[in-house]
């Protein structure tokens, strides 16, 4: 498909493919427009671009996906990780990490990116965050990974997330097709340093979800720690399904018992 370019365009769109960008903003835009002498308003150059092909829609006004010649008409990429990336370009000093299921597709971990992608959060935005992104509480200890454009937490990270807050997933089942290769990557020193300033309920909750997956990751947990004696929620304030002696916990969501898991590490 033939895509027109215009004498006044052609070096902004020189400089996207010389730049190779996958996305674009107005403000990158406005720079371009400046840089070679283009005195049309940005969002008159955007709507240009999106009238003859280079420019296509994301989920976040402002944020283009470009459509370089290489792609030979004006096709989407169709990156699943497009809501995300969008997201960042906008609020570049957020501090967010794709995490979850999300995070182990990105890692290779898990078999497909969920619908709804998951991004963790240092601190929740105030801003609006696209119904298309779960946002999550949590901060990171250990250093994320930097995968396929986006930052990701390690492991590690992604374990003692899930114990931090266990009742926030949905869909166990799901969450166990993936979780045994998450726990297979991990290594007990990165785990005792996710967990290391985070409160005893949270080292707990991780050591008990470890004990049949990672077994020496779970020992060494429950020799940090004091010796429970109060139990704890693993879940949300419900009947419990089962209860840790060992942990003081009282599961109230997993429908399978860590004792049970077959050890992966």
């Amino acid at each position: 498909m033939t895509r027109n370019i215009s004498k006044s365009m052609a070096g902004i769109l020189e400089d996207m493919e010389l730049d190779q960008k996958a996305y674009v903003t107005l403000e990158e835009l406005a720079e371009l427009a400046k840089k070679h002498d283009v005195y049309t308003k940005p969002s008159l150059i955007a709507s240009r671009l999106k009238k003859s092909g280079w420019l296509l829609p994301t989920s976040q006004r402002g944020v283009w996906e470009f459509a370089s010649a290489s792609i030979a008409g004006p096709y989407s990429k169709n990156d699943p990780l497009m809501e995300i990336k969008a997201f960042r370009l906008l609020n570049p000093t957020l501090e967010c990490y794709v995490c979850l299921q999300t995070a182990a597709w990105v890692m290779g971990l898990a078999d497909r990116v969920p619908a709804h992608k998951e991004l963790a959060f240092s601190q929740m935005p105030r801003k609006r965050i696209p119904e298309s992104i779960f946002a999550y509480k949590y901060s990171p200890t250990i250093p994320i990974r930097d995968v396929r454009g986006v930052p990701c937490l390690a492991p590690e990270s992604i374990i003692v997330q899930i114990a931090t807050k266990p009742d926030l997933i949905q869909v166990w089942g799901s969450v166990m097709e993936w979780l045994p290769d998450v726990v297979y990557e991990s290594e007990i020193m990165n785990i005792l340093t996710e967990i290391s300033d985070r409160n005893d309920s949270i080292k707990r909750r991780t050591g008990y979800l470890l004990q049949g997956m990672y077994p020496d990751a779970s020992d060494a947990i429950y020799d940090s720690i004091h010796r429970p004696t109060s139990k704890i929620r693993f879940g949300a304030r419900k009947q419990s399904i089962r209860n840790d002696e060992k942990w003081k916990v009282s599961d109230t969501v997993l429908p399978f018992s860590p004792k049970e898991m077959e050890k992966v590490k």
